[in-house]
This record gives structure tokens, sequence and C-alpha cells, in this order.
């Protein structure tokens, strides 16, 4: 029997919150990358890409922009790794799974955390981070670390109001914005960010494999005589390498950068209002497909829905297995809910380079799954 290659398929259409699927442009970048990683090629890809994050995310002469091969939990264990002292702590508002992401990276590394939880899916309280800041402040706290997208839901949490709060008490604010950066109304300047960590499959359209990760370069600064807590997750060792000659400390996943570099500069090209604008709009098209369908969406406070993802029920009568496995077997990939929502609901994401007709053939598939009898689903499972 001949062996499957896993790949050679014909193409899937990605409705997962990454990967994504790619553009020509992107995928002849993927394609071209037998590029020498000390060579001065990479050097001068290097400078431009970091150039042009930095325009992407808001920042300005006091931030520095990092690459770390690896996925954008890499980028955030190396923000809490290399720039907490030991002896301060960190409060941690948070709303699902990737807020409870940060306090557990705090616990591994034996940094003192105070999580301030609101509920799977409930919107963050300004008063109640405040109140939390304010009998902290005195007790060695440095920093307030947050999710902007809040992805487990599909829910944007206030970083600017909690970046303002942070510098009113004179925090350092660390915000992962893995999910929203590229998409979302983000600044770092302008929204007091200190560390800003994102990933490169995501909304920036590369493929994964490269955490960004933009830093206060004071804050590297004050970190410069303290004995690194990690090897090869050590921020100043990256921002070092890359100021001194455009390179990075250990040997990069050359072809993602490649990419990357080609998908940041098809970002600026078509602008970051113009993503968010297509985002929104693909978004508004499948909830009223979903709407005509009969499938709810989560319900969410107005105005806090991420633009890039939609967190629907699974229909009873397929339960998610049964959805996932079908919509597949007809070219579709959709994502699974994380507890507490799974497996009632699924998320389906409008990154990447999508068309309409993606968007049409997947509610035109599901609309003929729904028009089955539950039966026919209960006994393909049984």
């Amino acid at each position: 029997m001949k062996a499957r290659i896993v790949g050679r398929e014909s193409a899937e259409i990605l409705l997962c919150p990454g990967p994504v699927l790619l553009s020509p442009g992107v995928k002849s970048a993927l394609a071209q990358c037998e590029i020498g990683h000390r060579d001065q090629r990479f050097c001068e890809l290097l400078r431009r890409l970091r150039r042009n994050c930095a325009t992407v995310l808001g920042a300005d002469d006091r931030h520095s922009v990092v690459f770390i091969t690896g996925p954008a939990t890499a980028g955030i264990e190396a923000a809490c790794a290399s720039l907490i002292p030991q002896d301060t702590s960190v409060l941690v508002p948070l709303n699902g799974t990737f807020g409870a992401r940060i306090v557990d990276i705090l616990k591994v590394h034996g940094i003192a955390c105070r999580p301030v939880d609101f509920g799977f899916g409930q919107p963050f309280d300004l008063t109640r981070i405040e109140a939390a800041i304010a009998a902290q402040r005195h007790a060695g706290l440095m920093a307030v670390a947050m999710t902007h997208h809040e992805t487990s839901v599909g829910m944007l949490n206030p970083v600017a109001e909690v970046g303002a709060l942070a510098r009113r008490y004179g925090l350092k604010m660390i915000v992962d914005a893995t999910s929203s950066a590229g998409a979302e109304d983000l600044n770092v300047a302008r929204d007091a960010i200190d560390v800003c960590i994102t990933s490169s499959g995501k909304c920036l359209h590369a493929p994964p494999g490269i955490s960004l990760v933009c830093v206060n370069r004071e804050l590297l600064a004050a970190r410069a005589e303290t004995p690194p807590r990690s090897y090869s997750l050590d921020l100043l060792r990256y921002h070092n390498q890359i100021e001194a000659n455009s390179q990075t400390p250990f040997t990069p996943a050359v072809p993602q950068f490649v990419a990357l570099d080609r998908a940041i500069e098809e970002l600026l090209e078509q602008g970051l209002a113009e993503r968010h604008r297509l985002y929104a709009q693909r978004r508004a098209f499948l909830a009223a497909g979903l709407a005509r369908l009969g499938v709810p969406l989560l319900r969410l406070p107005p105005g806090s829905e991420a633009c890039s993802i939609l967190t629907a029920e699974v229909p009873a009568s397929l339960g998610f297995d049964a959805l996932y496995a079908a919509v597949r077997e007809r070219g579709y990939v959709i994502y699974g809910a994380k507890p507490p929502l799974a497996p009632r609901y699924f998320q389906v994401s409008v990154m990447g380079q999508l068309t309409r007709e993606h968007l049409t053939g997947f509610l035109d598939v599901l609309g003929s799954l729904l028009s089955r009898p539950a039966a026919y689903y209960r006994s393909a499972s049984a």
C-alpha cells in the first residue's frame, strides 16, 4: 500500500484561528527561502522586518522588536522570565484560557502573581482591577499582564483602559496580542504597553513559528545586570544580538522569517484599517449566515466581539466530533472550543487569505448537514 504523505492531499480551507491560508506572495516567499542565516541578505531582511513590525505595532524609538523562533507562548515566557524581578509580583486580570496561561507561566518561574479572575467570557471590571492594583502596589507589584483578544471566547479586553490604569500607578504593562495584532486597534505607544507579544501565524498572515516581542528599551536596560533565568529565552540576548549586527542569537527558522517579511509588507500595503474592515465584513457575513441556519453565537457584551472569530453552538443533531469530521471531509477545517465551552461550542475564524466563496461554501456545507435527520449522525457514529 502506498503511504499517504501528509500535506499532499487537496487543499483544505482553514477556518481555524491559525494556521491560516497564505497569500500567493507569502507562499512564493516561503518557497524561496534558501538563504544563509548568517549572510548579509538575511541581516537586511531582519532589519526591514524589524522596522515594518514596529510600524504594525505602533512602536517608536523607545521600543525594541525582537523575534524568537517558536510560538507566541515562547515570547510570553521570555518576557516573564527576562523582565520581571523575582522579588516582585504581577497582577493578571483574566477571563479565559489564555489569560490563565500567563498565570501558569509566572508560576513556573516562581514569580508571584495576583490573578483577578472575572469568569470565563465575562468582561473586565476596571473598578475591580484598580482596587486590586491599589491593594497590591505596596507589596512589590511591578506589572499588569493581560490578554488583548481572549481567543478562547472570541472577546476583546480593554487594553487601552487597563494600560492607562497601569500607567497611573507606575506599573509596567505586558500584553499578549497573539490573536489581535494586525487586525484589532492596538498601538503600543498610545496604549502604554511596555511589552507586546504576538505570533506570525494569525492576523499577520504568515506561517506559524515566530514569536514577535516588542519591548520597552528602558525595561531591558533595567535588567541588564541581572543574571538571566533562561538561556534560549533571554530577551536581552535577542535584543543585544539584533542591535549589534541584525542577527538572532540562535539559528532562526529561515523559511518562516522570509514568509513573515512578505506577509508584513502585504499588511502594510493593504493597511491596518482595511484589514480590520475586511475581517469585520467577513465576520458579519458568517454571523448572518449562521443565524439563517438557526445556529446561535455565544453571547458576548456588545462591542467586545473580536473581528477575527466567531464562537457558535454545536448543532445538537451532530455533536462536535461528527460536525468536525463532516465539514473536514468536505474541505473545511473548523476549531473546537476550549473548556468550559467544549464540546457545546465550536469556533470559526476569518483570518488569512479567505474569500467570500470560501465562506459561502462553508455555510452551504453546514446547511446541508443540518438538513439531515439526527438519526443519520447517530447511526454513522454508533
